[in-house]
């Protein structure tokens, strides 16, 4: 039978035996009301069965109530198990752990696993030469770029003039192309502008001074910041 608080309109699903066939006082979960329930009245003996309105499918409960032990004073009440749910996060870190410890073991011994693998693994992995990898000499390579401590933007004749240095701290000759300018206000992009910038070869640790010219920067502009590639 279903049972429906005056006071809150809680449903409840309760067994008819919980009630008993005098009736009893029952209390609300949700909002502690009590009322005296009487049971269900069964229909009169003369109603033909097709007479009788078809009962309308029950409203799921909110709570299951079912018979209490003998003597208690209300019906025991028990809410409908939640979910499990599976806490993926605690699986994850579970997960990233044992890669580390495996990662770790795996570096402290290297020698011995090297040594126990066949000369045909050892070929494919490249295990043989991945010591000798550090004492290869390194690939000279340019690396110019903008000495920011010398580099400013000036009004020259009413117009701003980008006046710097390029520096190349790498170990070959290198050039630029183009200067790349950023406008900013705070750490909103206003807009970006590039412009031609040839300079070069600048020997390693050589410096080269430049002076661009740079339109009108956008309305709201609080920076600027240039760079060169």
């Amino acid at each position: 039978m279903q049972l429906t608080c005056s006071n809150c309109g809680a449903r409840y699903a309760v067994d008819p035996v919980a009630i008993g066939p005098t009736g009893r006082t029952v209390q609300c979960v949700r909002c502690s009301h009590r009322w005296f329930q009487k049971p269900d009245a069964p229909p009169p003996p003369d109603t033909p069965p097709e007479a009788q309105p078809a009962p309308a499918a029950p409203a799921v409960p909110d709570v299951v109530i079912r018979p209490s032990t003998p003597g208690a004073g209300l019906p025991a009440l028990t809410t409908p198990p939640p979910k499990r749910k599976t806490n993926w996060g605690t699986l994850i870190a579970y997960a990233i752990v044992l890669i580390v410890l495996l990662g770790g073991a795996g570096y402290a011994y290297r020698d011995q696993i090297k040594a126990r693998l066949p000369a045909s693994w050892r070929a494919i992995l490249h295990l043989d030469t991945a010591r000798a990898a550090p004492d290869a000499p390194r690939m000279a390579r340019a690396h110019v770029g903008l000495d920011m401590a010398t580099t400013k933007i000036d009004l020259i004749d009413g117009r701003y003039v980008v006046l710097g240095e390029l520096i190349n701290t790498g170990t070959a000759p290198g050039s630029t192309q183009r200067l790349k300018v950023v406008f900013r206000a705070g750490e909103q992009v206003l807009a970006e502008r590039a412009m031609p910038l040839i300079e070069g070869p600048i020997q390693p640790g050589a410096r080269r001074s430049f002076s661009l010219p740079l339109d009108e920067p956008p309305s709201g502009a609080t920076n600027i910041v240039p760079t060169v590639d």
